[in-house]
C-alpha cells in the first residue's frame, strides 16, 4: 500500500478512536473533555480524508482550516463549513480553565453542546469513510 494510504488508514482509525471515547466521556457527563476528543476526531478524519486525496495535512490541527481543503476534493464536505468553526472552539476552550471569561470548561460548556459536537465529527467520519471505501479495497 502506498504511503499516503498506509497514513489515511492510520489517521482514520484514530479519529474512530477518538470518535468512541468522546461518546463514552459524554455519557459520563465530562462534556468539556467531549467536545475536545469530537474536535479532535474531525480533525483526524479529515487529514485521513486529505492523505486519501494525496494531500500531506499534518501541519495544522485546525477543522476548520482542513475542511477548506477537503472541500477542493469533495463538495459534499461544504455543510459542515459553518458548524466546524465550533469545534475548532473547543480545541482549546474545552481543555484549559482561563479559556471562558466567568466560567472553568467543565462548569460551562453543556451536554447540549458535547451532543452536537460528537453529531458534527460522527457525520465528517462518515463522508470520509465513504471516500476511504472508495480508495482502499476492504480486503487490506
Amino acid at each position: 500500500m502506498e504511503p499516503f494510504l498506509k497514513e489515511a488508514e492510520k489517521w482514520l482509525r484514530q479519529a474512530e478512536y477518538d470518535l468512541k471515547a468522546a461518546e463514552w466521556t459524554q455519557q459520563g457527563g465530562f462534556h468539556a473533555q467531549a467536545t475536545f476528543l469530537a474536535q479532535q476526531s474531525a480533525a483526524k478524519s479529515l487529514r485521513s480524508f486529505l492523505f486519501l486525496s494525496k494531500e500531506d495535512a499534518r501541519e495544522t490541527r485546525s477543522v476548520v482550516e482542513l475542511m477548506d481543503r477537503a472541500i477542493v476534493h469533495e463538495e459534499e464536505f461544504r455543510k459542515f463549513v459553518g458548524s466546524s468553526r465550533s469545534l475548532d472552539l473547543y480545541y482549546k476552550t474545552s481543555r484549559f480553565p482561563d479559556a471562558i471569561p466567568g466560567g472553568i470548561p467543565s462548569e460551562v460548556i453543556s451536554g447540549k453542546e458535547s451532543v452536537e459536537a460528537i453529531r458534527q465529527a460522527s457525520d465528517i467520519i462518515a463522508i470520509v469513510e465513504k471516500k476511504r471505501k472508495s480508495v482502499i479495497p476492504e480486503t487490506l
